[in-house]
């Protein structure tokens, strides 16, 4: 029994620097986290400077079980200190930005905020360089700590003084919520409140005299122990309420991302920090080398912790989805059998070359039917078979003659040195063939001439490559639709996160914005960017333009002589110009290739045949990234639109907006509309 009683020390200070440990991941993974997907909001900011100072205290408790004087044990513990002095101030400010999320007014607290900002700052001085708050070393391993200064009394009050204001701050948060869910928030953070501050505060310095002998010593480390095991909990339900602040997305994917970041991060980390500092025990019993130990241990941690996670997936879906997994299921099959451009290029590009193999010709094209006009996806052969089906003005009156064939697969129409099939909707009844696009090859001989065989296995191809144009226009129509949709999307995850909360008349409301709001939010507004600039230089899409409402072309109408249709356009050419890169301009380098279309299409006026020839990028290629630069321009507008800044200090007339590009151009302007 004595011998236990020997032993217990060591064993409750090493389970005390292990859970100091865990602490210390769990704070910087949190960290890392919140500022990772909720920087953008003062909530999470302040959270994350709280869970720094979490951080830094708990790694200064880790580091002083491995110093060997005192003197080194001083350095760290007034380093612990830096986290413990700025931890009043931490609470206060992320409290009130709890607050003022409840539209609360809150002029007198920003000036105890100060207060406190000031008074941590200079605890944190006197207590790294001076002796006014802590004084000198105690060193008694595995207890050490420093001995209180004059101060220090006066600073524990100011530190239970902020704590209580902080806690008051959130209580009075959560009684202004009017929704339960809200009010379910809040009570989380109420419960998880106290716990950084619990944890961290120094009481040895104040109660360490008090504790002589080693039964003492034993009773501090179990206290540690147990405090420091409600923190752990109470950290984690903290940054669990913190993670909903100011995101828009579902409280689904919150959760998920959470669950799957904190078992992928920190749990694996924890695990393997606890197993390396098992690895001395487990070598003595084992009498192998450490660093073979250690090798192994960590390498079946890290990989036995990666398979469970993925055998687990689907649990964690059922706990997290729930009555959504039909609907979740769906969306990641679509994500699954989504075909990319580069995926239907290549599936096109393997078909002709098989095609070609099979009718020993050099050369062969699919293009794709837009509208009235004809798209070419893939190009095999010769570096100049593209031209020369390019070269070609007539293919619209080859398919009209290739229709009126019996057997479309045995007998293509032989056209400008190319045998044509036209590819047909599949499915489609003869009386009504809708047409998906056109496939050629280089005429093996004037007449087309195809055996049995061939015939057999080219009515198999073209039916091939005419669905995957039709699938290919299907889900073009999904992406259509997923672009119109997703700014609402994003607009009813706006509404859905103001939180309705008891306010004075006099208060301005989050929904204000909402209730009156910006352009950008429509779903239609990358249509309205698409249409003004189709109408740069004048013309009825620019001049009854819905983006004249936005609150940048209001503010640049005084730089436009009070025109509102040259201020959109001031706004449109500034938010190009924003997009060119750095450098002298070039036609080939993929960095400026949006900025080019941009240029030549809106800004010259070019056609696009001209355009994809400089650029030496097929038609087709060129409707892709244009819309593609489109919406980096629409994406621009909507920065331009948010920004808190000054709006005059984007206004810089640049190549496309009012300078002398306008001068040329004036001749060009639509006669409908002159602005």
């Amino acid at each position: 029994m004595d011998g236990f009683w020997s032993l217990l020390p060591a064993l409750l200070d090493f389970l005390n620097v292990a859970l100091s440990s865990v602490l210390v991941i769990l704070a910087f993974s949190l960290l890392a986290y919140t500022l990772t997907y909720n920087f953008r909001d003062s909530v999470a900011r302040w959270f994350a400077l709280l869970l720094a100072c979490v951080a830094l205290s708990y790694a200064a408790e880790v580091a002083l079980d491995r110093v060997l004087s005192a003197a080194s044990a001083a350095r760290w513990l007034r380093l612990q200190w830096l986290g413990i002095a700025m931890l009043p101030a931490a609470y206060y400010l992320f409290s009130l930005a709890v607050l003022r999320t409840t539209n609360y007014r809150m002029s007198r607290r920003r000036w105890i905020a100060a207060v406190g900002v000031v008074l941590s700052f200079l605890s944190a001085a006197s207590a790294l360089f001076g002796d006014q708050i802590v004084g000198e070393v105690v060193y008694r391993p595995p207890i050490s700590y420093l001995q209180p200064g004059p101060l220090f009394w006066p600073f524990a009050a100011y530190f239970v003084a902020a704590l209580g204001l902080s806690f008051a701050n959130v209580w009075k948060a959560r009684a202004r919520c009017l929704t339960d869910a809200s009010r379910q928030r809040m009570t989380h953070l109420l419960i998880a409140f106290g716990a950084p501050a619990v944890g961290i505060f120094p009481y040895l310095i104040g109660f360490g005299r008090f504790a002589p002998d080693d039964q003492s010593g034993v009773l501090i480390l179990v206290a540690a122990l147990m405090v420091n095991s409600a923190v752990a909990v109470l950290l984690v339900l903290m940054a669990y309420a913190v993670a909903y602040f100011g995101v828009l997305t579902p409280d689904r994917v919150v959760r998920y991302r959470l669950i799957r970041f904190f078992f992928r991060g920190p749990v694996v980390a924890i695990v393997v920090i606890l197993a390396v500092q098992t690895v001395p025990r487990i070598e003595r019993l084992l009498g192998l080398p450490r660093d073979i130990v250690l090798f192994s241990v960590i390498t079946g941690v890290i990989v036995l912790s990666q398979l469970i996670l993925s055998v687990t997936k689907t649990l964690v879906d059922r706990l997290v989805y729930r009555e959504d997994r039909d609907e979740i299921a769906w969306l990641r099959e679509l994500d699954r059998r989504l075909l990319a451009t580069s995926d239907v290029r290549q599936f096109l590009e393997n078909n002709l070359a098989a095609l070609c193999e099979l009718l020993r010709v050099p050369s062969g094209f699919v293009a794709a039917t837009a509208g009235p006009d004809l798209m070419l996806e893939a190009v095999i052969g010769p570096a100049d078979t593209r031209e020369a089906v390019i070269a070609v003005d007539d293919w619209g009156e080859a398919l009209t003659e290739a229709l009126k064939q019996e057997d479309i697969a045995a007998h293509p129409l032989s056209h400008r040195g190319f045998w044509v099939w036209p590819l047909l909707e599949p499915g489609s009844e003869n009386g009504e063939r809708r047409v998906v696009g056109i496939l050629g090859v280089k005429a093996r001989t004037e007449t087309p001439l195809l055996t049995q065989d061939e015939a057999a296995v080219l009515d198999r191809m073209v039916a091939s490559v005419a669905r995957a144009l039709m699938d290919r226009q299907l889900q073009q129509r999904v992406f259509e639709a997923l672009r119109r949709i997703i700014p609402d999307i994003e607009r009813i995850q706006q509404m859905r996160n103001v939180v309705p909360y008891q306010t004075h008349e006099s208060d301005e409301s989050p929904t204000s914005a909402l209730l009156n709001p910006s352009p950008i939010h429509s779903p239609e507004f990358e249509v309205w960017v698409k249409d003004a600039l189709s109408h740069y230089w004048g013309g009825p899409k620019l001049t009854r333009s819905p983006l004249v409402h936005l609150r940048v072309v209001g503010e640049a109408i005084d730089r436009a002589n009070g025109n509102p249709t040259k201020a959109l356009r001031l706004v449109l050419g500034t938010a190009i110009e924003r997009l060119r890169p750095d450098g002298r301009q070039s036609l080939s380098t993929p960095e400026w290739l949006l900025y080019n279309i941009l240029e030549m299409r809106f800004i010259q006026g070019r056609k696009v045949r001209e355009i994809a020839d400089r650029l030496a990028i097929s038609e087709s290629d060129l409707y892709r990234k244009q819309r593609v630069a489109i919406g980096q321009v629409a994406r621009v507008l909507t920065e331009m639109e948010q920004s808190n800044g000054d709006l005059f200090d984007w206004i810089d007339p640049a190549p496309g907006a009012l300078n002398g590009s306008e001068a040329k151009r004036v001749k060009e302007e639509s006669p409908t509309g002159s602005s």
